[in-house]
This record gives C-alpha cells, structure tokens and sequence, in this order.
C-alpha cells in the first residue's frame, strides 16, 4: 500500500486501470466537447517550450515527452543502462525531472523536510490544490495510525479479513468445477477493496456498493483529472480546472462518503457513552479516538482521510496480487512449492489467527517479491530540493530540483539481481537460506525497504501499509493456492501490462484458467 501522503511518487502510490484511462482522458461522457478541448490542451501542452531553467549540471537523456506518456518504464531502463551510476535528467509531462543513481541515494534518503521534501513533491505532482488528494494537517495522524495500530494487529485482524474472503469467493467467484476462464483484475479490485474496507470502515460499510464504487473509483477519477490539468502549463490550471468534470466528481464522492460515514461515527459516539460499550476495532475507531473533541463530528475530514487510504491501497494491492496470479499461471512449477508450504503453515483453521503465520511463508514472500521486481514501479523516491544539496559526486542540487529514482532501472540490473530477465520464484528465499547475518536476511523480505529496493519507498516516508498490504496478498495467494489449479490457456503468453505515462498495471480483460482441487 504504497502511500500517498508518504514517499511514493503519484503513479507508483495507485497504479490506476490503465486500459480505460486513455478513452477516458480524452474523451469522458460528451464525446464532441472532449475532442474538441482535447485537441487545443494537446497542441498547448506539446508546443509549450521544453526548454526550463534548471541548475543541475547533469547530461540528458533525449526522449520526446510522448514516449515518457506511452513508454516510461523503458525510457526509463534505456536511460537507466545508458549513465546507470550517473545523475542525469529526463524531460517528463510535468517537466524536467533529475534521476538520481542508487549509489547516491543513501547520502539523501536521511535529510530533513525542511532540505529535501516528499510531501511536497508529491502534493506537486498529485496538484493537490485542486484534486484534492492531501491529508494536510492530518498526514501524520494517519501515518501514525498506519504504523502503530493496524501493523501491530495484523494477526488479530487476519481471521475477519479470511471471512471477508471467503464470502466474495463464494459470491462472486465461479465454481470452477472444470478448468474456467476467469477475468482477475476487475475481481481483485472488488476482493481488496471488500478486505481493506472491513479494516478501514468495518463491517457495517463495507459490502455496501455504493461505498465500494466510491472507494474504488476515487482513486481512479483523481488521477484522470491530474492527467487533464498537466495538459495544461500552470499558469492556466486556475481556469482550466473548470474544464476538469472530474474535479467536480471528486466533490461529489467526498459528499458521497461523508453521508454513508456519519450515520455510522454518529452511532458509535452516542454509543460510547453506553456503560461496558465495547468499542469497534477498525480503522474509523483509531481515527475517531485520536481526534479533537471539535473534530469527531467533522465527517468531511474522516470521510476525505478514508478515500485517500483506499486510493493508496487499492489499485497498488489489487495491481500487485493480480500479477502474483498471472505469474503462478506461468510458472507452474511454482503452486505445488508454494501450495505445500501453504498447507505446513495452515494446517487448521485456528493457524490463519497466530501472529507468526505469514511470516512463515518464506517462500510465497519470496514469489510476491519477484513479482513485484519484474512488474513494480517505474519510478521511485520522489521528492523536490527545498534547499540547495551538493552530492558526493560534486553534482549541486539547487532549490526546486525534482528527484525520482529509476526503479525500472534498477530492477534489471544484474549487480543487484543476477539473470534479471529471468523470473525466479524463490530468488530472495535463497538468499535468505543463505544468509547467515539476521539483519541481511531482513533485506530479502517482501516489506523490507533499500537503496536498491524503493518499491515502498525509503526512509522516514517509506509506506506505513506495506506489512497490511503483504498480509492482504499472502492471504489471497495462499487461499487460492489452497483450492484451485491455475494456468494460461493453451498457446496463450502472460498478458502484457499496460503502460501509462508512469501507470503500469496488469490487463483488465486478460482471463486466466482456475479449477477447484478435488481434496479442498
């Protein structure tokens, strides 16, 4: 659950369905309008002057802002395997963007807000201004309560969470009696967000449809419309908004939210004051007792705080466990080694509820990971230069620079992964065997976090929801692994992520093969 309010940048926090975001850009809901006012913010935005001032003495990579649109993770590996250890720039759709090499990043990843800001690069680049996709004063708040109440009750939490499974795998999944096609994507969007939800909101709102639609969708129109306004340069986003549907349709969710949220905070204030009321243990609980008295009935913060927490976790968690599912279609070899071990941890029901359970699959951690490493983030560590920085390497930072990191990049480079080409399963459960050094052994882990691993960003504003979001993943593999047989049908390839300016997420309409096992 890449987070928004922390370290992850725009397009690497919620990857978004990118198969329906182009039509949607471009054309919306009055097909004449959109072509026409797509046609002039286009020739605007292409002929706008590329040239910007800029104080980094740093080559470029020549590439037309097209390709960063329609091909940025292999703008970005080509750059990557051009300076590779080299600080360079790239020209992006937001404007010149610095790439700062994994050798140089630990000399950054320490300094303070006030020298080098996270928060400030991605408000930037989410045009938090008018998207609305900030949590503000409250950032804090919610990171805290990320970090110190949901991680630290991920078992307790665990045997709600395989309910809340089980009961959309029997509504919404088919029988599988024989080998059926099945279209993954759209139903883990609907199976993460039913799981998030229960935590986030609980019980009473999450199966609800209206509140699905809202929380899934958020994210979705939020980024369309950070599409729509960097068409546009800056100095004409203040009336161009109001070219923008989608800002309006952000309003309209926040309303949406507020209204189904307050009933249910409203009910659990008055409750409180019941002697021996026992209360809830959800995510709307700890954000309603750490409030203000003069805020717990502001539905409009709560109500703003829970969508930016499904449009973080969503589409990141969904994206990720759907190409989890095409690779064990590929590799097959692989469900029978992560099904045993699957089968040792779980061996009753009552093992799904120990703390230590999904810590003890090494192996399926190890598969996650791999599968992030081929199909993660295109970029990573966004931040902007509030004050100048000068590097190791002499190069000076001055103040406004804005810094990504190649993950694209660095994901195929065989220093860091031998035979990066090659998936490999049980690649960082081999180097955990092999590990003798405890501390080294942490670095192999699906939520750990390094210089050469900023899939979860890195530092102080690395995710708070990375070990929520690896739990939620090992669960669904785990039970799926548990009852079905997966595979590609005959002749197929795995289906090819789709690529959206800094967006990459797996196919919409690409279906897999399941078929129940006969001994579940």
């Amino acid at each position: 659950m890449p987070s928004m309010i922390e370290d992850a940048g725009p397009r690497a926090n919620f990857t978004i369905v990118a198969d329906v975001v182009p039509n949607q850009v471009l054309v919306g809901s009055h097909l004449s309008y959109y072509v026409a006012i797509s046609a002039v913010i286009f020739c605007i935005w292409l002929f706008q002057p590329t040239k910007q001032k800029c104080g980094v003495l740093a080559p470029f990579y020549k590439a037309s802002r097209l390709k960063w649109m329609f091909s940025a993770d292999t703008l970005i590996k080509d750059s990557y395997a051009k300076f590779r250890d080299t600080v360079y720039q790239i020209k992006t759709t937001e404007g010149v963007r610095t790439i700062i090499p994994t050798s140089l990043v630990g000399e950054l990843k320490g300094l303070p807000e006030d020298t080098l800001s996270a928060r400030t690069a991605v408000r930037e680049a989410m045009l938090s201004e008018y998207t609305k996709l900030c949590a503000g004063a409250h950032t804090d708040t919610l990171s805290l309560l990320l970090k110190c109440k949901m991680t630290g009750q991920l078992a307790r939490m665990t045997p709600q969470l395989k309910e809340e499974l089980e009961h959309i795998l029997a509504t919404e999944f088919p029988d599988c009696q024989e080998w059926t096609p099945f279209k993954v994507q759209p139903f883990m969007i609907r199976t993460v967000a039913r799981l998030s939800g229960r935590v986030f909101v609980g019980p009473t709102l999450n199966r609800v449809e209206e509140w699905m639609d809202v929380s899934i969708n958020f994210a979705i129109t939020a980024f369309i419309a950070v599409i729509k306004l960097q068409f546009f340069p800056p100095w004409m986003r203040p009336f161009a908004q109001y070219l923008v549907s989608e800002l309006r349709t952000i309003d309209k969710d926040l309303e949406k939210a507020q209204a189904m949220l307050a009933p249910v905070i409203e009910e659990r204030i008055r409750d409180s004051e019941t002697p021996g009321y026992e209360k809830h243990d959800d995510y709307a609980q700890w954000l309603l007792d750490v409030l203000p008295d003069d805020q717990k009935r502001d539905y409009y913060i709560q109500a703003k705080i829970q969508l930016l927490l499904s449009a973080a976790s969503i589409h990141t968690t969904s994206n990720l466990t759907t190409d989890c599912i095409y690779d064990l279609a590929v590799h097959q070899d692989m469900q029978e080694i992560l099904r045993q071990e699957a089968q040792d941890v779980f061996e009753d029901d009552e093992a799904w509820g120990k703390k230590d359970s999904m810590g003890k699959l090494k192996k399926l951690d190890s598969f996650i990971k791999e599968s992030q490493r081929q199909s993660g983030n295109v970029t990573s560590f966004i931040r902007k230069v509030m004050k100048p920085i000068d590097l190791s390497d002499g190069t000076h930072l001055p103040a406004g620079t804005n810094l990504l990191a190649p993950m694209a990049g660095v994901a195929v480079d065989d220093r860091y992964y031998p035979n990066p080409e090659v998936f490999d399963g049980l690649r960082f459960y081999n180097l955990r065997q092999q590990s003798t050094d405890e501390a080294a052994n942490g670095r192999y882990q699906f939520t750990s976090i390094g210089d050469t691993n900023m899939n979860f960003g890195l530092g102080k504003h690395a995710c708070p929801g990375r070990f929520f979001a690896g739990s939620e993943i090992k669960m669904i593999l785990a039970h799926l692994l548990l009852n079905y047989d997966i595979k590609m049908k005959d002749g197929e390839r795995r289906p090819a992520p789709n690529m959206f300016m800094m967006t990459k997420s797996p196919s919409m309409t690409a279906e897999i093969l399941f078929k129940r096992r006969a001994c579940s």
